[in-house]
């Protein structure tokens, strides 16, 4: 018993002992940097590294165009139409796409089109071959559906807002699946078709069910301009004939029920001044654009022709991206991302010249540190500085290995590559004088 005792005093001595000596370390440590981080708060501004992304844009205005077959009705005198589709959404040559009925109201129709989409998903899901599991995968679609769909309500953008409730709803659905809850839908599609017999009933009498004429994708309204910006005009298109069909009117709607879109390619034509134009460059470039309706869709877009005058020019995009809910209102503000440079955000009155480099002070834990800098543009006050990795340097290293000339960094300058690059990260000091490497106190005040 006394050799036990006698070993666990000395275990818990030596215990005590380092980590009494560890928390006056720390606590030395923490009492420095609190001091020395004071002083600089007191006498410099100091700004974190971080990777931004510089970007050039063209707005301009874009005029839609596309090979639209308006859908025609047969049926003459009173009726309203009930669209039983999603603009955007496929259809075969002789689908149903809308119906006529006697005492129809918007409301009526509202709930019927969110039955129909609702049957539609959950005879999908019926069809899932989904092993019960990991809803991992699901849940962040889930999620990711719900912040899109914030994002848009926050935007004032209600409609594709609202277009997001479906895809919410068959993602629930799939997580039912996932989890054992549900397994057979026979019920609940029925319950649906009853709710939606009972609504028709109240719609009046069916005078006539409208089919697509051609295989496409279906928009519920015309506009009058189907036949006027149809992209068989792309090809013999100039900033006068554009001109001419801007100021054009458009013909009448009347007798329609839509529209079928017979082709997924459709073209903007975007009207511009020759040096936005000399930014985007010639045919075939790719370019990432956004237009007004739709500004949280971002669009791959192909430069489809371009064409200049003595002051002005016309730039046409051919896109082959077709979405349900998206937004082709015939004219839009568009604006097209012609560069983008990513790299350091560092203030102008930051950068410093030591011995020749150019670079940055920074706070490197309780002292003064110099960090190299590669300045690639320039813009409102700050530079953007080029992130020069590990990997970049033994590129570089290769490739006079490989010529046989060296770089800056060697014989000629060989303090240079003893100087650290600007790191994402660095606390850099963007304001004070007197400052030098190593330091570990601000200088005196003048």
């Amino acid at each position: 018993m006394k050799k036990t005792s006698f070993f666990d005093k000395k275990y818990l001595k030596r215990t005590a002992f380092w980590a009494a000596v560890s928390i006056i370390s720390i606590g030395l440590v923490a009492y420095l940097s609190y001091h020395i981080a004071s002083g600089f708060e007191k006498d410099l501004s100091t700004m974190f590294a971080r990777r931004t992304t510089l970007r050039s844009t063209v707005t301009c205005d874009g005029y839609v165009f596309r090979q639209e077959t308006p859908v025609t009705v047969s049926s003459s005198g009173s009726g309203t139409l009930y669209s039983a589709l999603e603009d955007g959404e496929k259809v075969r040559s002789s689908d149903k796409v809308a119906e006529i009925y006697s005492g129809y109201s918007p409301d009526i129709g509202n709930q019927l089109a969110a039955i129909d989409r609702q049957i539609s998903m959950l005879e999908n899901c019926k069809t899932l071959s989904i092993a019960i599991g990991d809803t991992r995968t699901v849940d962040e679609g889930i999620f990711e559906t719900v912040v899109e769909m914030k994002r848009a309500a926050a935007s004032g953008n209600l409609a594709r807002e609202s277009s997001y409730h479906s895809d919410l709803f068959l993602k629930m659905k799939k997580r039912a699946v996932l989890t054992g809850e549900i397994n057979d839908f026979s019920a609940r599609i029925a319950e649906l078709e009853a709710q939606k017999e009972n609504l028709r009933s109240g719609l009046g009498t069916l005078s006539e069910t409208v089919v697509s004429p051609a295989s496409g994708y279906y928009y519920s309204e015309c506009d009058g301009y189907e036949s006027v910006f149809s992209s068989s005009k792309i090809d013999s298109l100039s900033l006068s004939v554009l001109n001419e069909l801007i100021s054009s009117e458009p013909e009448s709607v009347e007798g329609t029920a839509g529209k079928i879109v017979t082709s997924h390619k459709w073209y903007l034509a975007c009207p511009m001044t020759k040096e936005d134009a000399a930014k985007i460059g010639g045919v075939g470039g790719q370019f990432r654009v956004t237009m007004q309706n739709n500004a949280e869709c971002v669009l791959d877009m192909k430069v489809y022709s371009v064409g200049t005058t003595a002051d002005d020019a016309l730039v046409i995009f051919e896109c082959e991206d077709v979405r349900e809910g998206f937004d082709f209102t015939r004219s839009q503000s568009v604006t097209v991302v012609t560069s983008e440079t990513t790299g350091f955000k560092v203030p102008i009155s930051a950068v410093r010249i030591v011995d020749g480099i150019e670079g940055v002070y920074i706070i490197d834990e309780i002292k003064v540190g110099f960090r190299r800098i590669d300045v690639i543009d320039e813009s409102g006050g700050f530079y953007l500085c080029r992130e020069v990795t590990a990997e970049d340097l033994a590129e570089e290293t290769d490739k006079a290995d490989e010529t046989g000339n060296t770089t800056e960094t060697d014989a000629d300058e060989p303090e240079k590559k003893d100087v650290p690059w600007l790191k994402q990260n660095d606390l850099m000091i963007t304001g004070g004088t007197g400052l030098s490497e190593g330091m570990t106190h601000l200088p005196p005040r003048k």
